[in-house]
């Protein structure tokens, strides 16, 4: 998620609890204006922060991790039961009389158990409201920045045309054309030379000499869409391409990457001995160069 939808996340349930304090006819006896409002807004926000906590779980879930619209309305379902119960015992602790106002109206051998089922029917539209709005950004998101065309034929596809040419006349990056199947699912297509990947949640960010571009694509898979000659993985959440390292720094345990536009790249632990091994196979490689050109 960009930060800039969680900023506009975080101000949807802001508003969503200011208008709800603001549209309440009645206050608790000792309630002034802003314990109103200060309810409210705690109220929401343990609403939204459960419903996103749910959501990031489910997509953790294989089948539903491209399904958002799936995963948003199971996320929706499973936070209800406990959005109900931490609005119930917050209730209970600040002494409103919601809960017990409806014991008497409760039908059942228990009233309390009545009393709190008929609290589960009087928030679900509350709760259902709620979670659709707050959607809204991460399905437009899903519209305005995964460009992924369908991978049905695309080896079919790729057999009718060139190893560096598409069937519309596109061009794939530079440094992938024609080895992966991956980028032929682009559209528009990447432009350029691709420099780096980053994962970032259920995106991928991709990193090129003419554009940086979103996707919804599994990290993992594209590891092992792109060729090994042209880059690395440098860390759980890294791939960098060769070319795109400046030099390779050392600080007591840590090591990163300096890439040539000035970023700083972390290194795991694990991939210490690949990358320490790459710098110095290519800086032998430089002087042999240098002493060739030289001669």
């Amino acid at each position: 998620m960009s930060r800039q939808n969680l900023l506009l996340l975080i101000a949807m349930t802001i508003c969503a609890a200011f208008l709800l304090a603001a549209n309440q006819q009645t206050r608790p006896d000792g309630w002034n204006v802003l314990s109103v409002y200060g309810y409210w807004f705690v109220r929401i926000s343990i609403e939204a922060t459960l419903f996103f906590a749910f959501f990031l779980l489910v997509g953790l879930i294989p089948a539903l991790n491209r399904r958002k619209v799936a995963a948003l309305c199971l996320a929706g379902l499973a936070s209800y039961l406990p959005f109900v119960l931490s609005v119930t015992a917050m209730d209970i602790v600040l002494g409103l009389p919601e809960l017990g106002s409806t014991v008497g109206t409760a039908r059942g051998p228990d009233p309390q158990v009545g009393a709190f089922l008929l609290e589960l029917g009087y928030l679900l539209d509350n709760h259902a409201f709620l979670c659709g709005l707050l959607s809204l950004p991460l399905l437009a998101e899903t519209r305005m920045i995964v460009s992924i065309g369908k991978h049905t034929n695309v080896a079919q596809e790729a057999l009718e045309t060139t190893s560096d040419e598409l069937a519309d006349g596109s061009v794939l990056p530079e440094n992938v054309a024609g080895q992966t199947s991956f980028f032929e699912s682009l559209s528009p297509p990447f432009t350029g030379t691709l420099l780096r990947a980053e994962a970032q949640e259920h995106y991928v960010k991709l990193v090129g000499t003419s554009e940086t571009r979103m996707i919804l694509y599994r990290f993992s898979d594209i590891l092992r869409e792109l060729p090994q000659s042209l880059g690395m993985q440098v860390h759980r959440s890294h791939w960098i391409a060769n070319e795109a390292i400046r030099k390779v720094v050392r600080k007591g345990n840590n090591t990163r990457i300096e890439t040539q536009d000035g970023m700083q790249i972390p290194v795991s632990r694990r991939y210490v001995s690949r990358v320490t091994g790459w710098a110095e196979q290519n800086s032998a490689k430089t002087e042999s160069n240098d002493r060739a050109s030289t001669a």
